[in-house]
Formats: structure tokens, sequence, C-alpha cells
């Protein structure tokens, strides 16, 4: 009995060259379509999946950012730290029902919508007034805070 490796050499050799062509073709072809298949596809996908990762952490890192407080940088002005709070409470449309002062603290209690309320407390702190403490708490349709300011 012949080695296998010797039969199909003789078969080989018992081929035309058209037909010894033909197979060559036929063999590139499909170690082609393996390659493609097992090698780059796999990689496209791990490719495409990183790079969605890295535009959802981009987004995440962007709205981050933006919800980071700014730098805090005083309002110099000549008004008061209670006169500069009522008239943005007002212009923000919020109620204002309580003020005390006490040294450096300032304690308001006041109500709105609490889009609004959350708008003006960050309107607020961006003005580099500190925000010591600040309670929350929703009544029907309003939110009513009690904050404590130090400047």
């Amino acid at each position: 009995m012949k080695p296998f490796k010797a039969v199909i050499v003789q078969r080989w050799q018992r081929l035309s060259m058209r037909e010894q062509w033909v197979l060559m073709v036929l063999g590139v072809f499909f170690l082609s379509v393996a390659a493609f298949s097992l090698i780059w596809q796999p990689v496209q996908q791990r490719l495409a999946i990183a790079e969605r990762q890295y535009q959802r952490q981009l987004a995440l890192a962007a709205q981050l950012q933006q919800t980071l407080p700014h730098s805090s940088k005083p309002v110099s002005t000549d008004q008061p730290l209670s006169l500069r709070i009522s008239e943005s409470a007002a212009r923000a449309g919020l109620e204002l029902h309580q003020m005390d002062t006490d040294s450096e603290l300032l304690r308001l209690t006041l109500s709105g919508d609490a889009k609004a309320l959350l708008l003006w407390l960050d309107h607020i702190e961006h003005e580099g007034v500190a925000l010591q403490s600040l309670t929350l708490e929703k009544r029907d349709a309003i939110l009513e805070a009690r904050v404590v300011l130090r400047q």
C-alpha cells in the first residue's frame, strides 16, 4: 500500500494543466473566504464595537463636563447678599417666604416650580454663593426649599 502523500501527488500529476489551474484558483478562493471569515471580519467587528464604546465614553465625558460646577468666581457687587438673593429669586419666579441673616450665613425658605428652583440654585452657585445646606420638599405641584447660603 502506498503512502497517502504519494497517492495525492500521483492523482495531481494525472490531472491536466487546466484542471490543476482550476483547483489552484478554487483553493486560493476558499483560503481567501476563510481568511475573511476567520480573521478580517471578527477584527472589523471588534473595531466597530470599540469605536461605539469610545463614542459612548466621549458622550458621557461631555455630559459629565456639563454637569460639573464651573469655576466659582464671586460676582463683585456692592449689594448685600440678601438683596441680590431676593432679587434673583424674584426674577426666577420664586416665592420667598422667609429670610434670616446671621453674620456670614443667609437662611431662606422659598418655593416655586421645581425646574425654576433648581436652575436658580445652580445660578447662584455659579455666582460664587456657597450652598451650605439644602432641604427640598414637594408640595402638590411646587417645590419648597430651605436653604442656608454663605458667601
